[in-house]
């Protein structure tokens, strides 16, 4: 029996304020596995608040990302990229059914719950469930300014668009099993999702195959790292590297990054907690939730999994951004690895007495909503 190999999927691009990240997946019968990827490091300012601020740097970074790629060759030029989380709006709603027009109820319904006007915005919907006198409607929006600024950019960096995604579609479709076409297990699991990035986090709630709402969480990468850079009075670079190495490990570095961490991961845990009674007023008919999955740069802080599971009562762990592919781990694993070290100035200053710190790491997570992004036309394939 002969197999298929398709190697032209559209790429997932995920275009973040401070990083481009790029995942194209190819699939031979039902196994799907890394064709291409790469990761690009922005300065700072070429994107405020979701708004491309330099587009042509953005294009010269993307046209670097696709033409040299870290592992792989990028076989096409078309395109699945994410719109940023910080100006798109998710929501499970209930619309009662009337006898106007599906478009018109749902529009009037959106009005409601959007925080924007709705001549501004384009939106989409998708039905989840239909009783006799209503439906359950996943509604998604973004502002028409943002989305075409996106489009622009796309369009002269001479990328294809076959979709613009919502973030947390993606993030759901990469980590959860639950996603992947052929999964016939138990569908009723409910999960809370963590995305800790650079400049931004968000949770989003995920409960029987569908996202039932998305908010914005007061921690970010970058200013855990400028915490730690103020409080030891050392510059980004290594202080990034010490909250990679060191995290919420009290056995490294004296304790110092794990009490300066501590402050924010406490915001983290009150919002996280809010948002879990928010869930069980609103939603007492699905359920406790089951598990919460740390992903995007943050979740790599070491112990950070463990720290919040002991203040919220809900199992924690890193999500697993390969879960719906095939690949061989050990194989892959290499492409992800990175190597951190920290010089011998921070660790005299730790008085850290083997002068030298290292750690090797898996960033797959990081990768987690490209790789979502990736599998989208796969999945709908399969439709």
């Amino acid at each position: 029996m002969f197999f298929s190999n398709k190697l032209n999927y559209p790429i997932g691009l995920d275009i973040s304020n401070l990083s481009l990240k790029l995942v194209q997946l190819k699939k031979q019968g039902d196994k799907i596995a890394i064709q291409a990827l790469n990761k690009v490091n922005l300065p700072e300012g070429l994107f405020e608040n979701g708004e491309i601020k330099n587009k042509e740097k953005i294009i010269k970074a993307i046209n670097a990302l696709i033409d040299k790629p870290k592992y792989g060759k990028v076989t096409t030029r078309e395109v699945v990229a994410c719109l940023p989380e910080s100006r798109t709006f998710i929501k499970l709603i209930e619309v009662k059914k009337t006898q106007e027009s599906t478009f018109k109820t749902i529009r009037d319904e959106i009005e409601k719950h959007v925080p924007m006007a709705i001549d501004k915005i384009y939106f989409d919907w998708q039905l989840i469930k239909d009783f006799p006198n209503k439906q359950l409607i996943l509604i998604g929006a973004a502002p028409k300014d943002i989305v075409n600024q996106y489009t622009d950019l796309l369009d002269q960096a001479k990328l294809s668009i076959v979709a613009l995604e919502i973030e947390p579609i993606s993030l759901c479709r990469s980590l959860l099993k639950e996603e992947h076409y052929k999964f016939k297990g138990d569908k009723n699991k409910n999960y809370g999702i963590i995305d800790i990035g650079a400049k931004r986090s968000n949770m989003t709630v995920y409960s029987k195959n569908t996202i039932l709402f998305s908010f914005s969480v007061p921690i970010s990468g970058n200013k855990i790292t400028k915490k730690i850079a103020e409080t030891l009075k050392i510059d980004i670079k290594q202080a990034e590297k010490a909250k990679i190495i060191c995290g919420l490990d009290e056995s490294k570095a004296q304790g110092i990054i794990k009490d300066t961490l501590y402050g924010m991961i406490k915001e983290l845990v009150a919002k996280i907690n809010d948002s879990i009674m928010f869930y069980n007023h609103h939603f007492p008919d699905y359920g406790q939730i089951d598990k919460i999955l740390l992903c995007g740069g943050g979740a790599n802080i070491k112990n950070l999994d463990k720290i919040i599971s002991e203040y919220v009562s809900i199992k924690v762990e890193p999500g697993d951004a390969l879960i719906n592919l095939n690949e061989d781990r050990r194989e892959i694993l290499k492409i992800f690895s990175e190597t951190h070290s920290l010089n011998t100035n921070f660790s005299a200053k730790i008085k850290n007495k083997s002068k030298s710190s290292k750690i090797t790491q898996d960033t797959s997570i990081t990768y987690a909503t490209a790789i979502g992004l990736a599998l989208r036309e796969i999945f709908i394939d399969k439709l």
